[in-house]
């Protein structure tokens, strides 16, 4: 009964010490800097955190399923160019976000076309087309700015509704219940859960591996698209070199938020939790003047710590 008691606080120590810290954090931050606990402030970290949520979400769909796209910062890249180039070239903000989304769906389905059929690992596959798609960003700017982006492009990533509510909040947040309508009310969603968690009973199950493999990149990719789109919208510009890194940021988000990085376990909304924790982070470092590239190997260590969480966790889990 003792052992079972260590290991249940054991787990929950390794599952939710992470939000602790940031708490504790937190405290110590508004202790240091008033500025950091107004509204003002907090509507600016959520602003802050859209891109790296959106992109979470598709990633979350990956990692569920059993799968990783090292390729999401340069899919995002490319995604937000194509929509700007369409926004350029047709003046409506509707056909260039849908120009960004199958941008995403048509590079990630690619991916998942090589996962599935020809047996490569996810890490390997993605991480080929991380190269080639950043590749193709260059090719289409020809390694220049866009800069003239039209006169209401940025309103999608630095506009507001009744001039109080940021429109890509929203935008991030009405992504979040698309995601959880798709992972937690339907038999796909349950069916990526499936296949992350145990992916020969999945198969003895009867469901279709490269079938759902491709699926789960595809709408990853819409999720991308999307990111792109506003990460180009808040920035203003187009720039082939746009969001790298940001595939890092995206899976520390849905681990740090309890997606499991083995696959078959968490929640759609863990991703934005996750995210949130990120953005708030970054946040304090910058209220308290911290250098950039120290905020740069902070950033790199939440990572390996929440991996590192999340593995001691699914440990303890199996060991009971």
């Amino acid at each position: 009964m003792k052992s079972i008691s260590k290991s249940g606080t054991l787990n929950f120590i390794a599952k939710y010490s992470i939000y602790v810290i940031t708490l504790l954090f937190m405290i110590v931050c508004s202790i240091l800097n008033d500025k950091f606990l107004t509204g003002t402030n907090l509507i600016n970290i959520l602003r802050q955190v859209t891109v790296y949520a959106v992109l979470a979400f598709g990633q979350a769909i990956l990692l569920i399923s059993g799968n990783l796209d090292l390729c999401a910062g340069s899919t995002c890249c490319l995604a937000g160019l194509m929509a700007l180039k369409m926004y350029l070239a047709t003046g409506s903000l509707v056909v260039a976000v849908l120009a960004g989304m199958i941008c995403g769906l048509v590079v990630n389905t690619i991916s998942g076309c090589i996962v599935a059929f020809f047996r490569i690992p996810a890490f390997v596959a993605t991480l080929g087309m991380q190269m080639a798609v950043r590749g193709v960003c260059y090719l289409i700017t020809n390694g220049s700015m866009i800069s003239q982006t039209g006169e209401n492009w940025k309103f999608l990533g630095q506009g507001f509704v009744f001039g109080v509510i940021p429109v890509s909040v929203l935008i991030m947040l009405l992504s979040a219940v698309v995601l959880w309508v798709l992972m937690d009310q339907t038999t796909l969603g349950r069916n990526f859960y499936a296949l992350g968690g145990n992916r020969e009973a999945a198969r003895a199950c009867g469901i279709n591996l490269n079938k759902n493999v491709i699926l789960a990149f595809a709408l990853s990719g819409l999720f991308m698209g999307l990111a792109g789109v506003l990460y180009t919208s808040r920035a203003n510009c187009g720039v082939a070199t746009g969001a790298q890194g940001y595939e890092g940021q995206a899976i520390s988000a849905t681990v740090i938020g309890g997606i499991g990085f083995a696959g078959g376990t968490g929640s759609a909304w863990g991703a934005i939790v996750g995210a949130v924790v990120l953005g708030i982070i970054s946040n304090i470092l910058n209220l308290l003047g911290v250098d950039s590239y120290v905020q740069q190997i902070v950033n790199g260590a939440i990572i390996v710590l929440a991996v590192g969480l999340d593995t001691f966790a699914r440990s303890l889990r199996t060991s009971q």
